[in-house]
């Protein structure tokens, strides 16, 4: 069986942290008296059992490709396949039928055209004027 890990960053804190990716209801929200949806708590489970609060917006799926891994949010540049060399990049994410994707292109038939180049919560600057973006 393989692992499913996640990276995400702290809610007090700099850096990534990299483990398992849960979320939790608010404990005592209903005793309280409030009726609607509670709120929801995320965090990453640490390999050493250590746990932070993470900021849901930044949390991505590791990606094992092979000779390398892509995390969901990486901004991915690429040569397209069967062109002369155009250059394209795009942030890797899930589509609607759970499959990893970059702009149009499936991951799984440009991984080997091209790498990982950052992510778009630290080096969103990286998609201007560099392919088609988010």
């Amino acid at each position: 069986m393989r692992d499913i890990k996640f990276r995400g960053k702290p809610i007090n804190g700099t850096g990534w942290v990299y483990g398992y990716y849960v979320y939790q209801f608010e404990i005592g929200y209903y005793s309280q008296g409030y009726t609607d949806v509670p709120p929801r708590v995320h965090y990453i489970f640490g390999d050493k059992g250590d746990f932070c609060e993470v900021d849901p917006a930044t949390v991505g799926q590791f990606i094992d490709l092979p000779n390398y891994g892509v995390w969901e949010g990486d901004i991915y540049e690429f040569t397209r396949p069967w062109s002369n060399g155009a250059l394209e990049r795009g942030v890797v994410k899930c589509t609607e039928h759970a499959e990893w994707a970059v702009n149009a292109w499936m991951l799984t038939g440009i991984y080997e055209h091209g790498k990982p180049i950052g992510n778009i919560h630290d080096n969103p600057e990286l998609l201007q004027g560099g392919g088609k973006g988010e």
